[in-house]
């Protein structure tokens, strides 16, 4: 596993588009997180707010568009064929992507929560700042953007495809929880609040749904489980 986690780091750390997606985060995250809070203005708003908004609905989409392309790029160039060669073990392949690119993706969710954090103090008028608070407030958006990479990586796995992929996301993400809300039958409508975006909304910033900040996150982990178990029986099964 240890040779499956190096060649991993490797391969992500020494593309450019790497680098490129970081560098978007960034400033998607400035600019998002400042607008926000200029544009907030309740008085008893955490200074942790606006990246949280950012975080749950922009910053996600940049961080799994990396974790999708780690896999959809191999596909692409033909460098999975090499990859699987060097080793058999497909789940463990797609087990050491998980881990690095979930990683990475916690990492930049610490990094740019305490930066958007600042940001929200220095751009609202009024802001709120318990550092317990916001304290938790960041590593809840750092593990919500680590196990939203490795659903991008399932389904990355998956469809194979970069535009697929990004379609699936935005499908899952924003499309499905969108119609099912606007179905006329509140059994049905319900379903949309236990999906990945209403969980980490709930999870992340307290939004609203039927179930504490726990469940939220185990709702969370056991769709990107569900994701990389998936999509590893599915490559199991098929050819590069």
């Amino acid at each position: 596993m240890r040779g499956a986690l190096a060649a991993e780091w490797t391969k992500l750390t020494t593309l450019r588009s790497t680098w490129l997606f970081l560098l978007t985060a960034v400033v998607v995250t400035g600019l998002t997180t400042s607008s926000v809070a200029v544009t907030l203005h309740d008085k008893g708003a955490s200074a942790a707010e606006p990246v949280a908004f950012t975080a749950i609905y922009v910053l996600v989409f940049v961080t799994a568009g990396l974790a999708m392309l780690s896999v959809t790029g191999e596909y692409a160039t033909g460098g999975i064929v090499h990859t699987f060669q060097c080793v058999p073990d497909r789940g463990r392949v797609l087990l050491a992507k998980s881990m690095v690119l979930a990683s990475v993706a916690f990492v930049t969710g610490l990094v740019l929560g305490a930066a958007g954090t600042a940001a929200g103090a220095l751009f609202m008028d009024v802001s709120v700042l318990d550092l317990t608070e916001v304290t938790g407030r960041i590593l809840a958006i750092a593990l919500y953007l680590a196990l939203m990479s490795v659903i991008a990586v399932g389904l990355g796995a998956v469809v194979r495809h970069s535009a697929g992929t990004i379609t699936a996301l935005f499908l899952l993400l924003l499309v499905i929880p969108a119609v099912l809300g606007m179905v006329p039958v509140d059994s049905i409508a319900e379903i949309a609040r236990f999906l990945p975006l209403a969980a980490g909304a709930r999870f992340v910033a307290d939004g609203p749904a039927p179930y504490g900040a726990g469940l939220a996150v185990a709702l969370l982990a056991a769709w990107s489980a569900a994701a990389l178990v998936a999509a590893t029986r599915i490559v199991r099964r098929r050819d590069a």
